[in-house]
């Protein structure tokens, strides 16, 4: 979980088989609304693939919001991460990195 100032974010993640499927969340200590942006990039020896999603969410204050649902094929030796913006009017945008969950 990666925890800025007023905003919580984590991934959970459901791999009890392939494909595995993740969930971004995100959790606010007051309601507000924010735009959201979910980019994963995985790399290996079948190539380079993208995915992206996208929305507007409003959180209420403390109770966790999942954004998005991803299912995701790995191999190995893929290489893979999963990069988060979120936008709020009159804030800098706040982005948020991992690495994808094995």
């Amino acid at each position: 979980m990666i925890a800025d100032n007023d905003i919580q974010v984590w991934l959970e993640t459901f791999a009890r088989a392939q494909p595995t499927v993740i969930v971004p969340y995100v959790k606010s200590s007051e309601n507000m609304t924010l735009r959201y942006k979910v980019r994963t990039t995985k790399e290996g020896d079948g190539g380079k693939s993208v995915m992206g999603q996208g929305g507007i969410v409003s959180t209420v204050a403390n109770v966790p919001v999942a954004l998005s649902r991803m299912s995701l094929n790995r191999s190995p030796n893929d290489q893979c991460k999963i990069d988060l913006v979120l936008s709020q009017a009159g804030v800098p945008d706040r982005s948020y990195h991992f690495d994808c969950p094995n």
